[in-house]
């Protein structure tokens, strides 16, 4: 890994005076609470800056531009724990990486506003894991969210496997094939969240600021 990632910092939410616990309850006793919801975001600005002469990797700054938008929605970054609620000062990128030999490993990039700081952090962790073989290492800390970056599907849904034992929290995004329609870029994103946490409004945000981000892309990954 590049690095070391940041000190997880993160406060509990009093469950006794929540606004929703009552929600919490309801979907943290079923077998499947977990609210799947793809969109498709615009990017014409940040694909047109990527595919410059010298621009960035698109999925790179597709990762960047996403956990940027999870850390704007509060929601996004509460997680369940020991039975309670925390919610952390910041998440981080734990994303899937693709190996040479075509099987895939976890890699883990702490978030930054600085986007040549997280680019250089995400090759240096990219170089580390496709040369790997058979480990399949993943983090126990739940200061991150799951990312999938599939650039050869444009989906408009997805479903993930999920262990059935435990009370697992960690949203998962995937990030699939950006592809023109008429003289725009359009990008499937899907968002999976526990329902015990997130509502549809709160996933509204995290996709209004993901569109804002892709339309000023080009001040942000300046």
């Amino acid at each position: 890994m590049c690095g070391k990632m940041q000190a997880m910092a993160y406060q509990r939410i009093n469950l006794d005076t929540w606004s929703r616990r009552p929600h919490f309850d309801l979907f943290d006793s079923m077998a499947h609470p977990w609210l799947d919801i793809c969109c498709t975001i615009d990017a014409t600005t940040a694909w047109a800056i990527c595919n410059a002469t010298g621009g960035p990797s698109f999925s790179t700054a597709s990762l960047f531009l996403a956990i940027g938008a999870v850390n704007s929605v509060e929601q996004l970054r509460m997680r369940i724990r020991d039975n309670k609620v925390i919610l952390h000062d910041h998440v981080h990128v734990g994303s899937t990486i693709l190996r040479d030999d075509e099987t895939f490993g976890f890699g883990f990039i702490s978030t930054s506003d600085d986007f040549c700081e997280f680019f250089s952090a995400y090759a240096a962790e990219f170089d580390r894991v496709r040369v790997q073989r058979a480990e399949l290492v993943d983090r126990d800390n739940d200061d991150v969210i799951h990312f999938s970056v599939v650039p050869w599907l444009s989906f408009t849904g997805i479903g993930h496997p999920r262990d059935r034992n435990t009370s697992y929290s960690v949203p998962k995004i995937v990030i699939g094939k950006c592809h023109l329609q008429g003289s725009r870029w359009l990008l499937p994103v899907a968002l999976s969240v526990h329902h015990g946490l997130v509502d549809g409004l709160h996933a509204a945000r995290f996709f209004d600021h993901l569109q804002r981000r892709c339309d000023d892309a080009e001040t942000i990954l300046s």
